[in-house]
Formats: structure tokens, C-alpha cells, sequence
């Protein structure tokens, strides 16, 4: 079974990198201007993520505290 979600992992991230080339080909989009927007994507998805530990973090507290 996990031969099988490996695969399907490595054939989904195939897909999207052939995607993504496929698009800066077919737009001519520069290579810097794509890679601007991944590391702004990446930010804002390490924003994303603190913001839901955070959230997390304080249901925890709230759930713990005496009444």
C-alpha cells in the first residue's frame, strides 16, 4: 500500500512541475517573475501555517484553563 500513495505522490508532483513548465512555455512567462510568485506563495502558506498553530495554541490554552 505505500508503494502505491508513493507513487501516486511522485506522479502528482510530476504533473505539476510538467504543468507549471508548460504554462511559462506556452505564456512566455520569465523564469524570474515565476519564481518570485513561488516564494511568495511559500510565504504566505508559512503564514497560513503559524496562523493555524497559533489558533490551535489558543484552543488548546482555552480548553485547559479552569473555569
Amino acid at each position: 500500500m505505500a508503494k502505491k500513495s508513493r507513487r501516486s505522490f511522485i506522479t502528482s508532483v510530476l504533473a505539476c512541475v510538467a504543468f507549471v513548465a508548460a504554462a511559462i512555455w506556452s505564456w512566455d512567462l520569465p523564469v524570474e517573475d515565476v519564481l518570485s510568485y513561488l516564494v511568495l506563495l511559500l510565504v504566505l502558506l508559512l503564514v497560513i501555517i503559524a496562523a493555524a498553530l497559533a489558533g490551535g495554541a489558543l484552543l488548546n490554552w482555552l480548553r485547559r484553563r479552569k473555569k
